[in-house]
């Protein structure tokens, strides 16, 4: 379940967030503007709710196969043994661009719930059907991230 647990970071991929940049005026694709909003991409920094459903539905399991953490070798910081998260090894398609997120990153929550045991994990992820924002808090080189997602009603 450990896996499972840290799978909510994909939530930012699979939901199929964008960083995508508006065209100049000059160059605007006439047959993409006449098309539905729902069928745009969301602004960048924002997923759609009706995304976040769609991958709430689809499971933790589904988020699995785009990333892989080192669940065997949770990350503790002294003193105490202190648990702080899990490493990430590998991010796998490109549904990772434009996402500040890369190997070697220790996640530590989402949306404000620590992730070290399985039911704290759901927690955060049942927290999404209704969450404004998904938030990823992470470490990298030992100092502390935050990757922040408006959550938008459709």
């Amino acid at each position: 379940m450990r896996s499972a647990t840290l799978a909510l970071v994909l939530l930012a991929a699979a939901c199929g967030s964008s960083n995508a940049t508006s065209a100049p005026p000059e160059t605007v694709d006439h047959a993409a503007a006449a098309t539905s909003p729902s069928d745009m991409p969301p602004p960048a920094g924002t997923l759609r709710r009706s995304d976040v459903r769609a991958a709430l539905s689809a499971g933790l399991g589904a988020f699995l196969q785009y990333v892989s953490f080192d669940v065997d070798h949770p990350v503790f910081r002294d003193p105490g043994h202190r648990f702080v998260g899990f490493r990430i090894l590998e991010l796998k398609g490109p549904r990772w661009a434009g996402i500040d997120l890369k190997p070697g990153d220790v996640v530590t929550a989402v949306n404000g719930f620590p992730i070290e045991h399985p039911e704290q994990a759901q927690q955060a992820f049942m927290s999404l059907a209704v969450a404004s924002e998904l938030r990823v808090d992470y470490e990298r080189d030992g100092q502390p991230r935050s990757i922040r997602l408006a959550i938008l009603d459709n």
